[in-house]
């Protein structure tokens, strides 16, 4: 019979081997259970590699699409809400001067209406998302609208007022202004002053062209409109007309020329305000009905991805406690084998 002779140390170095290879193990796999992929794509799946990559760069893609259509929806919505606040504020007004017409006592109260709505129209057309100012057009880093309390285009409006007539605006002596007057300052010198070419030169830094958003590969759409469009100078014109004439000493008759002239404009600005939120509401679709196709294709491209490097998170995390178990027990015995010595056999 033949002897062979085994050290304690050998036992240990081979213990000590088996449990490092299994630690090395064990992140991959504890990996592959959190995130159900390969830990190691090339290893896996090969030649295949360049296929998973390809997969990966198209969803990619697919995520800032959605991305910025997110983005898109929330500066088309902006645009709805601060549209919808024009078109209230119009009405208030319309309602405030209904009330005084004919019976010009309370035209502070249209003066005040007025006022205010210059200032809620200001902070609605100078809205953001993101940092970008939604009414701005391709100009979008700048405010589109200028507040017009104590601007240089109210002091240009009182001046004209005072150069057609010869007086003040605050002047007693404008209660001798006829309506055919006043419709002929409101015509040929106020219009000019914020219509047309002049309200670019008054109130807004807006472009007139509004940049198109990329929601699919084949598919644009505008998220918001210009602060130059006609209805808003229109309305915004009319309310000025309002806050600073209706605190005037104008008498019935030129009042109630104001007044009808501020009605009319501001019914038809409410008009136009309303078809453009229309067009919005269309792009609104455009972009649900692509997101619906990007989330479709994303789907499809990620099961192509788990059918190539997807694993049995299942499986993965029994082979997980399987490998802890052994691990466990080779701590165990190494340490067992670790306490043998001829010393502690002497004793």
């Amino acid at each position: 019979m033949k002897a062979s002779y085994v050290s304690t140390a050998a036992i240990n170095f081979g213990l000590r081997n088996a449990t490092a290879s299994m630690q090395r193990q064990l992140p991959d796999l504890q990996l592959e259970t959190v995130t159900g992929r390969n830990a190691d794509s090339g290893l896996a799946i090969g030649s295949k590699t360049g296929e998973l990559a390809s997969l990966r760069h198209d969803i990619s893609v697919l995520q800032r699409l959605s991305d910025t259509n997110d983005l898109a929806s929330v500066r088309m919505r902006t645009s709805q809400s601060s549209m919808g606040q024009l078109t209230a504020m119009g009405d208030n007004l319309i309602e405030a001067i209904s009330l005084v017409l004919g019976n010009n006592a309370q035209k502070s109260a249209v003066a005040t209406t007025a006022s205010s709505g210059i200032a809620e129209m200001t902070a609605s057309l100078n809205a953001t998302v993101g940092g970008v100012f939604v009414f701005g057009g391709e100009n979008s880093d700048t405010a589109p609208i200028a507040d017009y309390e104590g601007s240089a285009a109210q002091t240009a409006f009182r001046n004209a007022f005072a150069a057609d007539f010869g007086f003040p605006i605050d002047s007693p002596l404008a209660e001798n202004i006829t309506d055919a007057q006043i419709q002929n300052f409101i015509t040929n010198t106020a219009e000019p002053l914020f219509l047309g070419a002049g309200w670019t030169t008054s109130l807004s830094n807006a472009s007139d062209e509004v940049p198109d958003t990329r929601v699919s590969d084949n598919v644009t759409v505008k998220t918001s409109v210009s602060a130059n469009e006609e209805s808003i100078q229109k309305i915004m014109f009319s309310s000025i007309l309002a806050s600073e004439l209706y605190n005037t000493n104008l008498g019935d008759g030129a009042l109630d020329a104001v007044g009808e002239y501020v009605v009319e404009n501001v019914t038809e600005a409410n008009g136009g305000i309303t078809q453009k939120r229309g067009i919005i509401g269309l792009s609104q679709e455009r972009v649900e009905r692509a997101n619906e196709a990007l989330d479709l294709q994303k789907s499809l491209l990620e099961t192509f991805v788990i059918d190539l490097d997807g694993v049995d998170t299942y499986e993965t995390a029994i082979k997980v406690n399987s490998l802890l178990t052994q691990i466990e027990v080779s701590y165990s015995v190494t340490a067992r084998i670790q306490s043998l010595s001829l010393m502690q056999y002497l004793r």
